[in-house]
């Protein structure tokens, strides 16, 4: 047996479906359903057929109202425990799809629809089950795993690399995710590979890179404005030609930059990552260093312009300019730090910038996760506890705050700015959980050593009352 598609229905069934895209369309739903029903039990495997099916069982659901969904799910609960893989697969179908009209984010259900699908022989049956899972259910991770090992199973290993990279944007530290990652980008390069030979395209993949090479060059040596804006225009009409060849918006990025041209080079190079399949990790490094140029860039140009403004109103303007770019930068920053960390997970360094950037914008969580990882790397260390300190600080957490700052202050000997940081950010976690001795002991600390140092001077001789000031 082979999938089916509609050319392949038999004249009933053909016209049965007809008439559910039909009803479809008049939101007929129940009408629809019933149909396509009747069509799935004579041609179960009509996978085409089921995915229409349950598109139109997301869409009733969806107009029902958290009230209704929530009696529908009381009254499928016992149709849902006679769900039986002792059936046969055809039966296993025909059971889940009742369950499924009523309620298509059915877990169970549609775990039968996918094993039963791969019972007879098709994976695919499984890819379909685990996305209608993720789609109710986006951001859950092990929905996400197991439509990524689906994906697998199936040979599609595109798709099984964006669902593992959906994983990691939730949590970068899932060493499974990570590891499947690694696989599927293994395993789309060999099929690429294959293909390639399989198709006799072995000589055009190695034209391919030669001109890509070709084309780099000729980037680099383009000098003149209305040369550079020529080559741009010969590469897009490439590009248009080719849109899967990521030379061509490759070397269109390179001439942007040339004339600084930052956001068409970005967009361009965003191109030529996704048309190489998102593996070039150095064209990710290279995209997140320009939108972080970029972002430094108009910052600047706006603090100048805040700084020579005097009109009250136009001040409060540019601050709020400068304050939304500043965000931009924050953002550029994690991009890129979470570019590299997916290339080099044990570097320690990298996992340090990115426990930073997560810092800064306010994700204190993941960036103690982060600097935790950090530790190792003896040129981060202590760095990475005063932010680990300043992050539990932020959630509150200021028992794990004391902890941290306290070892990294214990560990550094000299009195250098580090450690007055460190011994400044200890007394501030201190003063915080109403310890203020121990608060004033670690400024006192710093101010025997720098009086100048932040507001240390202010806060030891505000202890001393009003004797300090006539001194």
């Amino acid at each position: 047996m082979s999938l089916k598609t509609e050319r392949d229905l038999n004249p009933t069934s053909r016209s049965q479906y007809t008439r559910a895209k039909t009803a479809a369309q008049s939101k007929n739903f129940d009408y629809t359903i019933a149909l396509m029903q009747a069509v799935l039990k004579e041609e179960p495997l009509f996978l085409e057929g089921r995915q229409f099916l349950r598109a139109v069982e997301i869409q009733k659901y969806k107009g029902m109202g958290a009230f209704a969904r929530q009696m529908m799910s009381v009254k499928l609960a016992s149709t849902v425990m006679k769900l039986s893989t002792k059936n046969s697969p055809e039966e296993q179908l025909i059971q889940a799809e009742e369950v499924l009209a009523d309620d298509p984010y059915q877990a169970k259900a549609n775990t039968m629809i996918g094993d039963a699908g791969k019972a007879l022989g098709y994976p695919e049956f499984k890819c379909f089950a685990y996305e209608t899972l993720a789609d109710g259910k986006p951001g859950d991770k092990v929905v996400l795993m197991s439509l990524a090992h689906s994906y697998m199973e199936a040979k599609d290993p595109v798709k099984a690399e964006n669902a593992y990279g959906q994983i990691l944007k939730i949590d970068p530290n899932d060493g499974d995710a990570l590891s499947g990652l690694k696989a599927s980008l293994a395993a789309k390069s060999h099929i690429s590979w294959k293909g390639a030979e399989k198709e006799g395209d072995f000589r055009k993949a190695l034209k391919d890179e030669t001109e890509a090479g070709k084309l780099e060059q000729e980037a680099k040596v383009v000098k003149s404005a209305d040369a550079i804006q020529a080559q741009i225009e010969r590469n897009f009409e490439k590009f248009q030609a080719e849109p899967t060849n990521p030379a061509f918006p490759k070397a269109i990025a390179q001439l942007c930059l040339q004339r600084n041209d930052y956001d068409n080079a970005i967009t361009y190079f965003q191109y030529a990552f996704e048309a190489g399949g998102k593996v070039d990790s150095s064209l990710e490094k290279t995209i997140g260093d320009l939108k972080l140029k970029k972002a430094d860039l108009e910052l600047t140009a706006l603090r100048n312009e805040l700084a020579a403004q005097t009109d009250p109103e136009l001040q409060a303007q540019a601050q709020a300019a400068v304050e939304a770019k500043e965000k931009d930068l924050n953002d550029a920053r994690l991009f890129l730090a979470e570019a590299r960390v997916r290339a080099q997970p044990n570097e320690g360094e990298f996992r340090y910038d990115l426990g930073e950037a997560l810092y800064k914008v306010g994700q204190y969580k993941r960036a103690a996760e982060e600097l935790q990882q950090s530790l190792k790397q003896p040129s981060v260390r202590y760095q990475a506890l005063n932010m680990m300190g300043m992050a539990f600080m932020k959630r509150g957490m200021l028992d794990f705050a004391v902890d941290r700052l306290s070892l990294a202050k214990s560990e550094l000997l000299p009195m250098d700015e580090t450690k007055k940081e460190i011994t400044y950010n200890l007394g501030l976690v201190y003063e915080l959980s109403k310890q203020p001795d121990k608060a004033l002991e670690q400024w006192k600390e710093i101010y025997g050593i720098d009086m100048g140092y932040r507001d240390v001077a202010a806060r030891v001789e505000a202890s001393y009352g009003d004797s300090s000031e006539a001194a």
